[in-house]
């Protein structure tokens, strides 16, 4: 009988002060304690990311969405927003960027000017409600699946894998 009201009492104490019975990580679990993605992320590669959105363009509303750049910023990535070509041309001479984000309509043509510039950008192309077909041969074509609909954690892996690429790409050639 003093064993069960001693193991009554000790549990008493417990739930009581429910902190001292956490384990390390337990606080995380707690409704509203969670660490916001954007906030635990931090990017494999950081990159200079160049978002190119025309206004008029389908997935400009997407990709020049506040919140995505907030949160590439946050997850280690440098952000220029372009909207003009003359803009484009003067960023791509003078401030290397390792990537280019843009609407899949400019996609081919964003490709030859960035094959002309210093540092070679890669370059994402986002769609916007694309058919199964399209969203296919873009992926063949850019080995990305952006669209507009998705979330920033997508985007994320997605810059990830390209920068992924870019290094190896960088390796491979300085080892030849």
């Amino acid at each position: 009988m003093r064993v069960c009201a001693a193991i009554l009492a000790i549990g008493s104490v417990f739930l009581q002060t429910s902190n001292a019975a956490q384990a390390c990580g337990d606080k995380f679990v707690l409704v509203g304690r969670g660490v916001e993605f954007h906030r635990a992320y931090a990017a494999l590669y950081p990159a200079l990311i160049v978002i190119y959105a025309k206004p008029q363009g389908h997935a400009a509303k997407a990709i020049s969405d506040p919140q995505l750049q907030k949160d590439l910023k946050l997850s280690g990535h440098r952000v220029v927003l372009v909207e003009n070509d003359a803009l484009l041309a003067r960023v791509l001479d003078s401030d290397r960027p390792d990537l280019i984000l843009t609407d899949v309509a400019d996609a081919e043509r964003l490709s030859k000017q960035a094959a002309g510039a210093p540092s070679k950008p890669t370059v994402l192309p986002v769609m916007y409600q694309p058919t199964k077909e399209e969203a296919t041969a873009i992926q063949k074509t850019y080995q990305c699946r952006l669209t507009s609909g998705d979330r920033a954690d997508r985007y994320l892996s997605a810059i990830d894998n390209a920068m992924k690429i870019r290094v190896d790409e960088k390796k491979k050639r300085s080892q030849s």
